[in-house]
């Protein structure tokens, strides 16, 4: 059983309506999103989030649509509480997580995931749907060992491209 780390973007992806989709590559990360929470509904693995609830907030403020039963994030929060693994990061006075004085990584509100996936040994894999600042930055997360799946990597090359 690993811990991961989840992009808030991953839920919101998963719970978007036909009415917000835009281009085929939406669609598909749409379509990618569901598949890997449907993986992960039915695997062992755990999220990692912080001992603040910061992340459960985030997840919840962003997600309040998928509050209804049925959802994958509504029997995630429910009834599959063991599959979430709280660890104490540090913030700053500003709100975001404290990563090392060696790393810089300009999404700020981001942070708090590569705090979570640094807190373990080995490091916990970053699952990422839509937001470029992963790929935009890919070489400071690779060079201190970390991991992000891409999820959508068309979306995101179309999303990179405006």
């Amino acid at each position: 059983m690993d811990n991961i780390v989840v992009d808030t973007n991953v839920w919101i992806t998963a719970g978007k309506l036909p009415s917000e989709v835009k281009t085929i590559e939406e669609v598909d990360c749409i379509e990618a999103c569901l598949d890997w929470s449907t993986d992960f509904m039915s695997g062992e693995h755990r999220i990692l989030v912080d001992s603040e609830a910061r992340v459960f907030d985030e997840y919840w403020t962003y997600v309040s649509h998928w509050q209804v039963p049925g959802s994958r994030l509504f029997e995630l929060y429910n009834n599959l509480w063991d599959r979430f693994e709280t660890v104490e990061i540090k913030y700053d006075d500003d709100g975001y997580a404290i990563l090392p004085e060696t790393m810089t990584f300009h999404g700020a509100a981001d942070r708090k995931f590569i705090a979570l996936a640094l807190s373990q040994s080995p490091f916990a894999p970053i699952f990422n749907a839509s937001d470029t600042d992963w790929e935009k930055e890919l070489e400071i997360l690779e060079k201190h060992n970390l991991t992000i799946h891409e999820l959508c990597p068309k979306y995101i090359e179309q999303l990179l491209r405006k």
